[in-house]
């Protein structure tokens, strides 16, 4: 493998934005704060007041608690009331409301990714996730996350990033997504919820039964804080995958039984007013047994992760210590009992070490400056190839400047390095600026732009050539191929400018979002065979261009004097996404939908303790050429629609009604030749409708 010597990242942009740095500027990392901007307000539920019902409060944190954070890059907040307005069951119902995610598509099937791991954000790769400002990961191969697990019981709220802030590791490469974990809401030395739930989705050949139960505890004595969550689920399903070629159609049964488990104590010890330590512990276990007629797959999955931390915050100042360290393991069986017989096992252990440094200094009303330092570790073992080890080495400094009533600019600077040996021996250092500015024009208008250069170092389980065996029939071929790593990626380069109109009030508002990337060494998903089948591998594009528009608005009508609350969202993102190859030729990316449309409506009567949100979200039908195959695929136009009821009683009881994919449609992948347009193959997924009934109880 080649070795890259390190070298200074620096380009014209990058002299440019150094050039105006000032040591007495500063930025903002992502802490439990919010910027206080019209934008956040809007994006929030923090305009609605303290609810009191008979067996449950909610207290919004006071204005006056809020860190005065000055930053120019936008941040946008999702709190725990807004969750229970909406019945969210998980991270991914309250992120569906956010603009430019584009979430799994329901029965995809083996090529789509299931949770958290199937998001794409803006038409790039999936967001970063972080719990209270600690990255969390799946597995080796893109296992379940621990974000899956997450439930809004555990939740404060949820901060999302969308334009570069160098206090990330992303920087301009993706979102951001900062779960922030609730503390105990009042002074008890226990409280918390237990809930149960069943679901069912059924057609004429294909089921799927789902149950699950979580606990989510917490309380405080004196200095002391605490809480544990758990939670335990299990999924069997029959599904029905129909498969067309020239030879004809052929339908593939296949019964999956899933079952997993998520454990997460965290202890708080308050020093004084000012300081206090956190441990967070975070475990979970995954199992999937899927059998067809010829194949049977075994899949698990199993982490535990330690977040320890010390805090000190004083004013605008702030301090934060982080070290960190998680073991994962992933394991695949696959074995084929009909001619050609087929047996593969893969095991693969990951285990990261981390020690993180965060900052904040505030000089003033008008000038911040956030700085910080990041050092990890990993090793990643596996039985069918050489192992990996990684280090990765960061400095940032970001600073905001009010240098005006209604003028705000923010800069900083990203230095990574990182050396990987083993299967890959690599070394590179990069340098990634960004440059943000905010300008009010009154209360209620406002123009955040953005300009960010950035690098972004894949993770280290794309580089491995493991391959991983898709099922069903049609399990190889070109519309459901195997999928493995890429020894030979390269990082991504990556030019950013984004910009946002705002229009913004207490009541709601509507933010218009321009932005485009150009992207060198762009990595895609590409097919090849290999062999007698299709494998898909992660591959560097010699260069790429996404760009587009997005409109997000919402409008919130507070609680009125007879108990009546209303909410209505929707938003529209359009992304354009070209990819140049080595021979100049251009083409549109093969997976990325050139729009996605989604709106909810939330309603609330608090007399009858009643909330109900209805949710649609709307794909169309796009078609995109296959990288160096004569073919055009073809995904039809989706429609999908969630609705969910919840009713709270007396002593703390409530149940909730959830129905998923309601008027949902099948997803469907064709393959035509480009030469002729005749059908080469395609494959059909159902998505049908299914039915959560959950039971709640507060002590």
């Amino acid at each position: 493998m080649k070795r890259i010597q390190p070298r200074w990242q620096l380009s014209a942009l990058s002299c440019a934005l150094l050039t105006f740095m000032s040591p007495t500027w500063a930025a903002d990392s992502i802490t439990n704060t919010t910027t206080g901007s019209a934008q956040e307000q809007t994006a929030s539920v923090q305009t609605a007041p303290v609810q009191t019902l008979a067996t449950l409060k909610f207290e919004a944190t006071p204005a006056t608690a809020k860190d005065p954070d000055i930053s120019a890059v936008a941040k946008t907040i999702i709190t725990r009331e807004e969750m229970l307005q909406f019945g969210d069951q998980s991270v991914n119902d309250a992120l569906r409301r956010a603009a430019g995610f584009q979430m799994p598509t329901p029965g995809r099937g083996p090529r789509g990714g299931g949770g958290a791991s199937g998001m794409r954000f803006r038409g790039g790769g999936a967001p970063v996730f972080l719990i209270n400002g600690e990255a969390v990961q799946g597995g080796p191969r893109g296992g379940m996350s621990v974000v899956d697990s997450i439930t809004p019981d555990m939740i404060e709220r949820i901060e999302i990033t969308k334009q570069p802030s160098v206090a990330q590791a992303s920087v301009a490469s993706s979102a951001v997504i900062n779960i922030i974990l609730k503390e105990p809401l009042d002074n008890a030395r226990i409280g918390g919820t237990i809930r149960a739930g069943y679901g069912l989705a059924k057609s004429d050949r294909k089921k799927e039964q789902r149950k699950n139960i979580s606990v989510q505890a917490d309380g405080r004595d004196n200095a002391w804080l605490y809480s544990l969550s758990a939670n335990q689920m299990w999924n069997d399903s029959t599904s029905i995958t129909q498969t067309q070629n020239s030879s004809g159609t052929r339908e593939q049964k296949r019964v999956t039984k899933r079952k997993s488990q998520m454990l997460s104590p965290r202890v708080e010890y308050q020093l004084d007013d000012q300081q206090k330590l956190v441990a967070e512990l975070f475990y979970r276990n995954n199992e999937s047994d899927g059998v067809r007629g010829d194949q049977v797959q075994n899949d698990k999955n199993d982490s535990i992760r330690l977040n320890t931390r010390y805090e000190r915050k004083d004013k605008g100042n702030s301090d934060k210590i982080r070290l960190s360290v998680e073991q994962q393991n992933e394991t695949e069986t696959t074995e084929s009992t009909q001619s050609p017989r087929f047996n593969s096992y893969t095991d693969e252990t990951v285990n990261e070490y981390g020690i993180a440094y965060d900052g904040v200094r505030k000089f003033n009303e008008t000038r911040q400056l956030k700085f910080g330092a990041d050092a990890r570790a990993n090793e990643l073992d596996s039985n069918v190839s050489q192992s990996l080890d990684e280090q990765l080495y960061a400095l940032y400094a970001e600073g905001s400047w009010k240098f005006t009533d209604r003028q705000t600019v923010t800069l900083g600077a990203r230095q990574e390095w990182i050396e990987r040996s083993g299967l890959v021996d690599y070394s590179d250092s990069h340098l990634s600026p960004v440059l943000a500015h905010r300008f009010d024009f009154d209360d209620h208008w406002s123009l955040q732009t953005n300009i960010s250069q950035a690098f972004r170092s894949h993770k280290a389980d794309r580089l491995l050539p493991t391959v991983s065996v898709s099922t069903d029939s049609d399990a190889g071929s070109l519309n459901n191929p195997d999928r493995g790593g890429n020894p030979d990626l390269r990082p991504e380069k990556i030019t950013a400018f984004e910009s946002t109109l705002g229009y913004n009030t207490p009541s709601g508002g509507i933010n218009i979002t321009a932005y485009q990337r150009e992207i060198d060494d762009y990595i895609e998903k590409v097919i090849r065979q290999e062999g007698a089948r299709f494998v898909e591998r992660p591959q560097n594009q010699d260069n790429a261009t996404t760009y587009g528009v997005e409109i997000a608005g919402r409008y919130a009508l507070k609680q009125t004097e007879n108990g009546h609350s209303f909410m209505l969202n929707g938003q529209l993102s359009n992304v354009r996404a070209k990819v140049e190859d080595e021979n100049h030729q251009q083409r549109l990316v093969s997976d990325v939908a050139p729009y996605t449309a989604s709106t909810g409506l939330s309603y609330n009567y608090q007399p009858w303790r009643i909330s109900t949100s209805v949710n649609l979200n709307y794909v169309p039908e796009f078609t995109r050429a296959l990288d160096n195959q004569p073919y055009d695929r073809t995904s039809n136009e989706r429609v999908n629609m969630d609705i969910s009821i919840t009713k709270r009683f007396n002593d703390g009881w409530a149940t909730t009604l959830n129905a998923r994919n309601i008027f949902s449609t099948d997803y469907k992948e064709r393959l035509t030749s480009q030469a002729d347009g005749s059908l080469y193959e395609s494959r059909v997924n159902q998505a049908i409708p299914s039915v959560l009934v959950s039971l709640e109880k507060k002590f």
